[in-house]
């Protein structure tokens, strides 16, 4: 019996999204958002842009009423997007020229499939999130997941993302 419940358990905990964030946020839906590509440290082409499309479609879903992207205009920095002093620079001139209430910004750390038979998804995200015209950091949050070896990468990282925002938007 009791090596019946210990593998319930751990297949109830292996699924689980783990986040760390500021707590009792809440931040208005209306007004605008502007999302900014999230800084890729991994070996995945391209994680931070794909990072910041779910949390546009994230940000939606929870009653956010105006979204404004950073535009994915050219090819600098395929690898490492929002990663270099340059474009970081455009990416807070762009801020600039918006009229937002608030900037969504972040890191992925991880966001691959796991080497191994089964090939989990693995995704980890820091966001921030920063009242403007302050800039002051209103919100701060990590989230790791680990996926079963039938889920895509991005539903993943839209779970992650998810957990993340949910609780901060009112």
């Amino acid at each position: 019996m009791r090596v019946l419940i210990s593998a319930l358990l751990l297949v109830a905990l292996t699924g689980c999204t783990h986040v760390r964030s500021t707590q009792d946020v809440s931040l208005s839906g209306e007004g605008t958002w502007l999302v900014l590509p999230l800084t890729n440290r991994t070996a995945t082409p391209q994680a931070g842009l794909r990072a910041a499309a779910i949390v546009e479609s994230v940000l939606f879903r929870h009653g956010v009423q105006a979204v404004d992207a950073y535009p994915d205009s050219d090819n600098d920095g395929v690898l490492f997007e929002a990663s270099s002093p340059g474009s970081r620079d455009k990416m807070k001139q762009w801020v600039s020229t918006r009229n937002g209430n608030y900037v969504v910004s972040g890191v992925v750390h991880e966001w691959r499939y796991k080497t191994g038979v089964d090939g989990e998804p693995a995704v980890g995200v820091m966001l921030e999130i920063r009242e403007l015209p302050s800039g002051n950091i209103v919100y701060s949050g990590t989230g790791s997941r680990a996926g079963w070896a039938r889920d895509s990468l991005s539903e993943t990282g839209q779970k992650v993302i998810d957990k993340l925002l949910k609780p901060v938007i009112d």
